[in-house]
């Protein structure tokens, strides 16, 4: 007697469960997509992830995240791949351009040339094999318009059928931004409201993304911290990004200021968070931009800036260039987190995902 084969049941449409429809996707692009709950529960799992030594669970055994890089990556990478593997589910790294198609980004592209594959179908493609994806896809440096609003991100996102998370975008690092919120609630032992938190701009050079400082910004405004912002005038960051921080603080019990004079703001500060970006002018004038950088060489944190401070620590995201950024003297010394920042970026996007799977 032969048994009959078992049929595979269906919801009533026909459609698989995992396709799911967008309203149902815990997108994370920004930190703001987090609610406040939400925003606390994921900087104390992480806290509690660091300090008991992040014991491997199998909470998400049987899932599986696509990280897709259109950027390089260190700690993001790593970082994730090991979130995932310590809940059991699997991950896997794809390099647009490197192993895979180039893509077309156009709505309505004539796709005649060197791009095979537009982002929009490779999307929904990868959505049929994971449960979430990561993605980086950098400021394009030329378009204001298209990077403030993020709109590459955003496109992502429409194109997908899972959530989507934000390894960096060109306006957001949700989660650099959570791991140096974490950190600092582990420092300062949950109290971190009214502490001094000062952004600085750093020589580089090169102009950077304003990314992290966007995200570094609006992260110790939500924590309700003092935040001044020190930059020299040619490299201020973007109204709109300043007004939103300020709105934050406010509501959190904490304040927003910018200054162009870096030792006044250090004198007395809890934590200098250190992170170089292009100005403005980037985007209309690049030449004029890197000739007014380059007379910033002294925007450089060094020990006796650290030493101005309230035993203040000292912050980075990495990658960081020695002595032209920071000191050594800083970056060896006593007062250094960027280490326990990279570490934390683990912990945090373990965090993360259990909230975006639910798990």
């Amino acid at each position: 007697m032969t048994t009959p084969a078992v049929q595979p049941s269906l919801p009533p449409n026909g459609v698989s469960d995992a396709l799911h429809t967008p309203a149902d996707l815990r997108h994370v692009l920004a930190c703001a997509d987090l609610d406040a709950e939400t925003w606390r529960h994921v900087i104390q799992s992480a806290v509690v992830f660091k300090r008991s030594g992040a014991p491997a669970t199998q909470v998400a055994a049987g899932k599986a995240i696509g990280l897709v890089f259109f950027n390089p990556s260190l700690r993001t990478r790593t970082s994730m791949e090991r979130a995932a593997q310590q809940h059991g589910a699997d991950a896997t790294v794809l390099t647009p351009g490197s192993g895979t198609w180039d893509f077309a980004w156009e709505e309505g592209a004539v796709m005649d040339g060197t791009a095979a594959e537009h982002v929009s179908d490779a999307f929904a493609v990868l959505s049929r094999y994971f449960d979430a994806l990561g993605v980086r896809v950098f400021a394009t440096g030329t378009d204001y318009e298209q990077d403030a609003s993020d709109a590459l991100i955003q496109q992502v996102a429409e194109a997908a059928r899972v959530p989507v998370v934000s390894l960096e975008s060109a306006w957001h690092h949700p989660c650099q931004a959570l791991a140096d919120a974490s950190v600092l609630h582990d420092r300062f032992d949950g109290d971190v409201q009214g502490k001094r938190f000062v952004l600085s701009w750093t020589h580089h050079p090169k102009a950077l993304p304003m990314a992290v400082p966007n995200s570094a910004l609006l992260m110790a405004a939500r924590c309700g911290m003092d935040v001044t912002v020190a930059r020299p005038d040619s490299h201020a960051l973007d109204a709109g990004v300043m007004e939103q921080a300020t709105t934050l603080a406010a509501d959190h019990g904490g304040e927003v200021a910018e200054t162009n004079d870096l030792d006044a703001a250090v004198d007395g500060a809890d934590v200098v968070y250190a992170k170089s970006w292009g100005g403005p002018m980037v985007y209309t004038d690049p030449e004029q931009e890197a000739a007014l950088r380059a007379q910033h060489t002294d925007w450089r944190i060094t020990a006796d800036r650290m030493a101005a401070t309230n035993d203040g620590a000292f912050m980075h995201c990495l990658p960081l260039r020695r002595n032209v950024v920071a000191d050594d003297a800083v970056l060896d010394g006593p007062h250094a987190l960027h280490l326990d920042q990279a570490e934390y970026r683990l912990h945090a996007q373990r965090a993360l995902l259990e909230y975006v799977w639910n798990v």
